[in-house]
C-alpha cells in the first residue's frame, strides 16, 4: 500500500513521494502517537461510563462530553433536551480529551512528510493542529463550565473530518483502500455532525433514532477509527522498510589480485 525503501527513511502514502522520504523514526513515533490517542480515548470512555450510577450512563441518550461534566444534576445544551448528568470520574475523561488533543497534534506533525507534498496536505496539517487544540479545550473547559466555548471547541470533529478528506483524496493513486476508507470516514463524520446539529434545532426525527449520544458518535468515531488505522499503517510501513534492509554486495576480486588481509574483497589496491 505504501512504498518502503532501504536507508533511513520511509516513503508514505503518496504517488511521487520518491523525493520526499519521511524519516523512519518520525513515522513510527507519529503513528504510535495516533494509535495511543485513539486507544486511550476509547478505553477511558468505557471506564468512566461504567462509573455512572442511578441512572447509568446511556451511550445513546448522553453526549460524550457528559462524561467530563463536573457537576451532578440536570443539564442541557442550547436547544437540547435536559438529561441527568453525574460523572464520578469526570477528571479522567477530561484528562483523556487533553491527551487525545496533544497526541493528535504530535502525530500530525511527525507524519507531515508521510503524505504527498501539496497545498491540500498543508491545509490538512493546519486543520489537524486546530482539531487537536479543540480537543484540548474540550477537556480544559467542561460543558457545564462554559458551554459556548465548549461547543466551539467541539467543532474539532468536523474540522478533523475535512482534514481526513484532504489527505484521502490524493492518496487514491497510491492506495485505493486507504483513500476509500478515509473518504467514507470523512463523509460519515460530516453527515453525523450535520444531522446531530440539525436535530437540536429541528427535532429528534433527524437523529435517525440514534438519539443525541448515538448521532454524536456517528460524527466522532469514524475520524477516531481513521486515526487509528493510519497510525497502525504508518508503524507497519516503517517496520516493513526496516525489514527490507539488504547487505551490500561485495565485489569479486579481480583475477590475479587477491585481497589483502583485513581488506574486503573487491576493494584491494594494485601493487606495482
Amino acid at each position: 500500500m505504501s512504498r518502503t525503501f532501504t536507508g533511513g527513511a520511509t516513503h508514505g502514502i503518496a504517488v511521487g513521494a520518491e523525493d520526499r522520504s519521511a524519516p523512519r523514526v518520525a513515522v513510527i513515533l507519529g503513528g504510535a502517537a495516533w494509535i495511543l490517542a485513539t486507544l486511550q480515548y476509547a478505553v477511558v470512555q468505557v471506564v468512566v461510563a461504567a462509573a455512572w450510577h442511578h441512572p447509568p450512563y446511556s451511550w445513546l441518550g448522553n453526549y460524550i462530553s457528559d462524561l467530563g461534566n463536573t457537576a451532578c444534576g440536570r443539564f442541557t445544551v442550547p436547544h437540547g433536551t435536559p438529561s441527568y448528568v453525574c460523572s464520578p470520574m469526570h477528571s479522567a475523561m477530561n484528562a483523556s480529551f487533553i491527551i487525545a488533543g496533544i497526541l493528535t497534534i504530535a502525530g500530525a506533525v511527525l507524519l507531515r512528510r508521510f503524505w504527498p507534498r501539496s497545498r491540500g496536505t498543508t491545509v490538512a496539517l493546519v486543520l489537524w493542529l486546530i482539531a487537536g487544540l479543540g480537543k484540548i479545550v474540550v477537556g480544559l473547559v467542561p460543558e457545564n463550565t462554559n458551554i459556548s466555548l465548549h461547543l466551539l471547541a467541539a467543532l474539532n470533529i468536523p474540522v478533523g473530518c475535512v482534514a481526513i478528506l484532504l489527505l484521502s483524496l490524493p492518496a487514491r493513486r497510491a492506495s485505493r483502500a486507504v483513500s476509500v476508507i478515509g473518504i467514507a470516514a470523512a463523509v460519515v463524520g460530516l453527515a453525523g455532525t450535520t444531522l446531530s446539529t440539525a436535530a437540536e434545532f429541528a427535532g429528534s426525527s433527524l437523529d435517525l433514532g440514534l438519539r443525541v449520544g448515538g448521532m454524536e458518535r456517528v460524527a466522532d468515531y469514524p475520524g477516531s477509527l481513521w486515526i487509528l488505522m493510519i497510525g497502525i499503517f504508518a508503524v507497519l510501513s516503517a517496520g516493513a522498510r526496516a525489514g527490507h534492509h539488504t547487505a551490500p554486495r561485495s565485489r569479486q576480486p579481480t583475477p590475479g589480485h587477491a585481497p589483502r588481509v583485513g581488506q574486503p574483497a573487491g576493494n584491494e589496491t594494485k601493487t606495482t
